[in-house]
Parts: C-alpha cells; structure tokens; sequence
C-alpha cells in the first residue's frame, strides 16, 4: 500500500512539471497585456465600457498567468513579479468600476497605476535602462 501511494505521488509530481511556463507562453501573456491594456486605453478615449471590460478581463487573465523563474535562491525576481501581477489585478478591478460608474478621470488614474506596475516590473526584471 505505501509503495502504490508513493508510486501514485511521484508520478502525479512529474505530470505536473511537466507543464512549465516558457518562454512563448510569457510572449504571448505579454502581447495579450500590452493589446488589452491598448483596448483599455481606448475604451476611455471613446467612453466605450464595454472595450474598456473586455481590456480589463484580458488583462487579468493574462497577468495571473505569469510566472517568472528565479536564477538562484536570492533571487525575488519571481516573488516581485507576482506582486506586481497582483497589483495590476487590484488596479484593473478598480479601473472597470470606475468606469461602470462614469468616472473616467478616476478610470484614467487607475489605468495610469496600472500602466506603473507595468512599467515597474519591467525595469526590475528585464533590466530596463532607466
């Protein structure tokens, strides 16, 4: 019986690494971002809720995909990315309901801290010259 569950927890271990995040996958996450970001823009340019939704729904979805591999034990590289995931999530939620509500200004700051996170995470992790 313990051999059959050791069995059956090693290879459900390896099935699930099997799947890993790579690097296409992160290209495609990110070109997704920048065009809902880009829709999100948009969407309060021409006071279009609905673009400004779907943008909004895109890039949560795509942010909670990223995952970022650290080089070594000290690196917080991965950590740091899924704060600033995190953020643009919480970001995003208050941008579409400002924009449900008819604030646009408020939508608008809420883009811009969203844009920042952004902007953020790629200075820390792709190494952006500043």
């Amino acid at each position: 019986m313990k051999r059959s569950l050791l069995t059956f927890m090693t290879l459900a271990a390896l099935s699930t690494s099997l799947y890993a995040y790579s690097q296409a996958d992160r290209i495609k996450d990110m070109r997704t971002m920048a065009q809902a970001l880009s829709d999100v823009q948009k969407g309060i340019l021409y006071n279009n809720k609905k673009l400004v939704h779907e943008g909004v729904s895109h890039l949560k979805t795509a942010s909670g995909n990223i995952q970022i591999a650290p080089k070594n034990a000290m690196d917080y590289s991965s950590v740091f990315a899924k704060d600033q995931a995190a953020n643009i999530v919480k970001y995003a939620d208050r941008l579409d309901k400002s924009m449900k509500e008819g604030q646009k200004h408020a939508a608008l700051t809420e883009y811009t801290s969203v844009l920042n996170q952004c902007v953020s995470c790629h200075n820390k992790i792709r190494k952006w010259n500043r």
